[in-house]
């Protein structure tokens, strides 16, 4: 690969990974919010399951672990941060781990969670591809 070649790739990720990351930490944001407002209405089934029955906990939770890792990842790659591509890592994986806790305690499954699982990986998968781009 010739060096404009991979210079190009290498923005191309950066651009996608800043992009999806950007994209993820706005929705759960405004789910977030959403939540600890009342706007969301989960149902009290669903209440019941959540711990200590508090949507406003819940919205707390997915702020704090999906929402700043993923705004940080954004901030950390468009600043060329050397730290972006771990943050990436740690952040997608934070994202899966919520998709596949969330449909256990929630008792239920929504088209949602496999569509920001994937977009967890994409983001983790990003950074694993810019680690392996800065290492050359």
């Amino acid at each position: 690969m010739t060096i404009s070649t991979e210079v190009k790739t290498i923005r191309l990720t950066r651009a996608v990974l800043a992009g999806v990351a950007a994209f993820i930490a706005f929705w759960a944001s405004a789910g977030a919010i959403g939540l600890a407002g009342g706007g969301a209405d989960l149902g009290a089934a669903v209440e019941a399951r959540l711990p200590l029955h508090s949507p406003v906990l819940a919205a707390v939770l997915l702020g704090l672990l999906v929402a700043v890792p993923m705004a940080a990842t954004a901030a950390a790659v468009i600043r060329n941060d050397h730290r972006a591509a771990a943050m990436a890592v740690c952040s997608g994986a934070l994202l899966v781990g919520w998709v596949a806790v969330q449909p256990i305690i929630i008792g239920q499954f929504f088209w949602l969670q496999p569509v920001f699982g994937l977009l967890g990986l994409t983001v983790a998968g990003l950074g694993l591809s810019l680690n392996a781009h800065r290492g050359r």
